[in-house]
Order: structure tokens, then C-alpha cells, then sequence
């Protein structure tokens, strides 16, 4: 038996199978409420390009859907030729699972195109900080970082900042034609293609610019009260020996971020933690991983998919 977990992001969709050992997982383009027209047509056919054979059952973590997007899917998938069992859950589902929040309290941080912070008290409650949308949250994402650096060289042009090299990169990154113009350009794109121009503001902090520095810094801040916040939820005090994770492209795929964000939570939390590093997969697996309890009838599986709400 095999069972099929999809973690649909802001950028990209990853597939994984339970058990790991069966078919190959990968990365195909995403589907997302936000931006596509008709989402049950689009994610039939991923599901059909993905498992030509269906599987016992699928479990499809996804950014940006409420409780009325979910429910339409489920009726919409079989008229589309998906007769398979599928659940459909909120990405921080599967984030959640992936890092272990099922079995004991700890704190999750998640940076990719957006942001979010996770955390299990000590009797099992879940709480999430951040994570409402691009637009008023998502702080220390990809998007957010790049939107605060085109901000800065807003900024510098408008002589109410310091001056910076982003000025240049940002603009010919865009390709906006002038720094004027970045402004009008980036707010036109889909914050993915925003979120992609983060290694720029990393070529110019590794070149020493004080602003590009100022920019990552403040990431790593917000993702540490974020952390802080969730646990505060749940009445978990943020101290030395605390379980953190953290995932997410942004934290996988570079490592200037991710170290920075070590010292500035063992800063804040007073000492060393127990720190994990999910890998790009862990999202996609747990909710295969899911898959496979619910289906079977496992109480806990059933319990996260269908009642937990993140």
C-alpha cells in the first residue's frame, strides 16, 4: 500500500509517498487559491501526473485554503477523476507534524516564501503565530526580507536612508529601468517571483552593506518573536534547553540565515537549544505520513486531520 502527502507552498509543490522507500518524490509547480482560477481542476491534474496509479489515499497540505476551500475540493476532485480518499489540510499541518509536535511540546519556525511559528505546550496544546498572508504578516519570510530591502532603496533614493548597493542589484534584478520604478514594479508580482530575489540581498550583505545587514537582522529577530509569541501561547516560557525546529527554503537553502538565526534565538532564549533543521521533504512525508494513519483508522492521525486547525 502506498500512500501520497503533498506540502503546497507559495512556490513550489513537494511530493513525497508513504512508506519513504516506495516511489520517488519531487517538486512540481504549486496550486494556490490565491492565484489560480480553477484550483480543483489544476490540482487534478497534478495528482494524475504525479500517481498515474492511485494510491491507497493522499493528504494535501495547503498554503492559503479555509475551511470552505477544503471542503469544495473534496467535492470537486471526483468530478475532476479523483476517486481516491483525500484530505485536505492547512500547510502548517504537515509543518507541524514534520517537526514532531504530534509527540512532544517544542516550538517550530518556518521561513520560506511565507512565514509562521508553531508551538505544543506541555499538555499537548497547539498554537500558531503569524502566517496570515503576505500582505500584513509573513515577518522574516523571502518575501518579506526582499519587500523590506526594496523599501530601503526606496528609501536611499528619497535621501531617508543610508545609502546602498541594493539600490543598483534590486533594480537591475527586477528590471525596473530605475530605482524610481522598483516600487511599481514589485508590487505587481506574485510574491514567489519576489521571494526569488532573495539571494541578491545576500550577495550584498556578504559585500558588507551595512543596510543589507540591517535587513537580515531584523528577519532573524522577527522569526525569534514569532517563536517566542507561539510559545507564549501555549505558557511555555522561551528558555535555555528549548526544542526548536525549523524549516522552510529560506532557513534550508542558506546558511548566512540560518546561523544568524541560532545565535539570535540562543540570544533570546537565554542559552543553548535543541535545535533541528527539517529538510525540504519533511513536510511532504508527514503528510504522507498522515495519509497512511488516517486512512487505517490510527486515532491520532485522524485527530490532526481532521479536528486540529492551524
Amino acid at each position: 500500500m502506498s500512500y501520497l502527502g503533498l506540502d503546497i507552498g507559495g512556490s513550489k509543490c513537494r511530493y513525497e509517498w508513504w512508506p519513504v522507500c516506495g516511489a520517488e518524490g519531487g517538486v512540481v509547480d504549486p496550486v494556490h487559491p490565491a492565484v489560480d482560477d480553477d484550483v480543483a481542476h489544476k490540482l487534478a491534474m497534478t495528482l494524475q501526473a504525479i500517481a498515474p496509479v492511485a494510491p491507497e489515499a493522499a493528504v494535501i497540505a495547503m498554503a492559503g485554503v479555509d475551511a470552505a476551500g477544503k471542503r469544495t475540493l473534496r467535492e470537486q476532485l471526483p468530478v475532476h477523476g479523483i476517486a481516491y480518499p483525500i484530505e485536505i489540510v492547512e500547510d502548517t499541518i504537515a509543518a507541524a507534524a514534520a517537526a514532531g509536535l504530534r509527540e512532544e511540546p517544542g516550538v517550530l519556525l518556518w521561513s520560506g516564501t511565507g512565514s509562521f511559528a508553531i508551538a505544543r505546550g506541555e499538555s499537548g496544546q497547539l498554537a500558531r503565530v503569524g502566517g496570515r498572508g503576505f500582505a500584513f504578516s509573513d515577518e522574516g519570510s523571502g518575501y518579506d526580507i526582499v519587500r523590506k530591502a526594496v523599501v530601503a532603496v526606496l528609501h536611499a533614493i528619497d535621501c531617508r536612508g543610508r545609502e546602498t548597493q541594493l539600490v543598483e542589484s534590486m533594480t537591475s534584478a527586477f528590471d525596473a529601468g530605475s530605482p524610481e520604478r522598483l516600487g511599481g514594479v514589485v508590487q505587481r508580482l506574485r510574491p514567489r517571483d519576489v521571494a526569488r530575489r532573495l539571494p541578491v540581498v545576500l550577495e550584498a550583505y556578504e559585500q558588507d552593506d551595512w543596510v543589507a545587514a540591517d535587513v537580515l537582522q531584523n528577519a532573524m529577530y522577527q522569526l525569534t518573536q514569532l517563536g517566542v509569541a507561539a510559545l507564549k501561547r501555549v505558557g511555555s516560557p522561551a528558555v535555555a534547553g528549548s526544542r526548536v525546529a525549523y524549516g522552510g527554503g529560506v532557513l534550508e537553502h542558506h546558511a548566512v540565515i540560518r546561523d544568524g538565526l541560532d545565535r539570535t534565538l540562543q540570544a533570546s532564549f537565554g542559552g543553548e537549544l535543541a535545535l533541528r533543521l527539517l529538510p525540504s521533504s519533511a513536510a511532504a512525508v508527514a503528510a504522507a505520513h498522515l495519509a497512511s494513519g488516517w486512512h487505517q483508522g490510527d486515532a491520532v492521525a485522524k485527530e490532526w486531520i481532521e479536528r486540529v486547525s492551524l
